[in-house]
């Protein structure tokens, strides 16, 4: 191991040689295509628990997005991901007998492989700051750059199932417009900071809640009631330190909060229960659904675009890993939840001089 690290620092250096995994004020240069392929796969654990009956669930579930991105100008660069959700879910059913023992009934496994929710929009540097071929190639000093964002979330994937508590969908069912900030800090050659703030407004749903005696999904349901969501906007915040260590490899870190609020659900009906009249009203629903969370996480990327625009590699390409685990969480955000992520990055030019591979000397 210290060998290896010898080894990576006696690369020369270069200021942003590698990009890291997470998000950055960077824009796709000029005529230039990014294409990036994400696999992320988080897991964790949820469990049910009533008089006579427990139930311990594995929840895997994967996101696979394909990113484009296209650079119009110095300025400005569209993009549109495009994500497949494929789910798993092991839940193990446990009965608990008079002596208080438990014995597992049942072994159950679910899964889904589909289109997710389908992202387009755009990414505006207002202070474009050294470009994506400059930025390799920094002066000592501090240099910034930093855009803004914006996109619209088609509702493509499948929502939750009403009556599945133990599955896990591929989309929201409800559509949503993100606005983001992202501000990069260049100091000297080796270390530089991305600061991203982000809001979702998420667009109102119509959907159907099921209830259940003593409000517990293990026991008989009492009916589903029609209601329409609105509000559970989310914001984040993010912290992206990372360096350099030569033109080949990079190393980062990740620390993010998020908040989602309340949401407000409104509808409801009356029922008849073994003759007894029981209100059905989904807006006790509005205070289970707001949370916070925080994440910590670390990347490590490979990358041959330096060597690419020095005319020492064939192609620009980048690799990268990436785990982050949950710090806290609490409300409606799951807790426990680990996620791995590897990330693909290639370059290619379309037209323009922006990003054009040097000459070999």
């Amino acid at each position: 191991m210290r060998r290896l690290l010898i080894l990576l620092l006696a690369f020369p250096v270069s200021a942003q040689a590698v990009l890291a995994p997470t998000e950055d004020a960077t824009i796709a240069p000029a005529g230039a295509l990014r294409f990036r392929v994400d696999y992320s796969w988080m897991h964790y654990d949820a469990q049910l628990q009533s008089d006579t009956t427990q139930v311990i669930s594995y929840y895997q579930v994967a996101y696979n997005p394909f990113i484009l991105e296209l650079g119009l100008t110095r300025h400005l660069a569209v993009s549109v991901s495009v994500p497949r959700v494929p789910t798993l879910v092991e839940s193990s059913w446990f009965h608990t007998d008079s002596a208080g023992g438990n014995h597992l009934d049942s072994i159950v496994k679910d899964s889904h492989n589909g289109l997710g929710d389908i992202e387009a929009g755009a990414k505006f540097a207002w202070l474009a700051g050294p470009d994506e071929q400059e930025r390799i190639a920094l002066g000592p000093g501090l240099h910034a750059r930093s855009s803004v964002s914006a996109f619209y979330r088609f509702t493509t994937g499948m929502p939750p199932a009403p009556a599945d508590f133990f599955g896990v969908a591929t989309g929201t069912g409800r559509s949503a417009l993100t606005g983001a900030s992202q501000t990069d800090l260049m100091f000297g050659r080796t270390f530089w900071l991305t600061a991203v703030a982000r809001y979702q407004w998420l667009g109102s749903t119509s959907r159907q809640i099921q209830f259940f005696t003593d409000d517990d999904p293990l026991k008989p349901s009492v009916g589903f009631v029609d209601a329409n969501q609105t509000g559970g906007n989310e914001w984040m915040l993010s912290a992206n330190p990372k360096a350099s260590l030569g033109r080949y490899f990079g190393v980062g870190l990740q620390y993010t909060y998020r908040h989602r609020d309340q949401s407000h659900f409104t509808g409801s009906r009356d029922t008849v229960i073994a003759g007894d009249t029981l209100h059905l009203d989904t807006s006790t629903l509005d205070a289970a659904s707001a949370g916070t969370a925080q994440y910590l996480g670390g990347s490590i990327t490979y990358s041959t675009v330096a060597p690419y625009l020095e005319g020492k590699a064939s192609f620009p390409i980048e690799i990268s890993y990436q785990y982050a685990a949950t710090l806290s969480a609490t409300g409606s955000i799951p807790k426990q939840v680990a996620t791995n992520i590897v990330t693909i990055r290639l370059w290619a030019r379309l037209w323009g001089a922006a990003f054009k591979k040097a000459k070999p000397k």
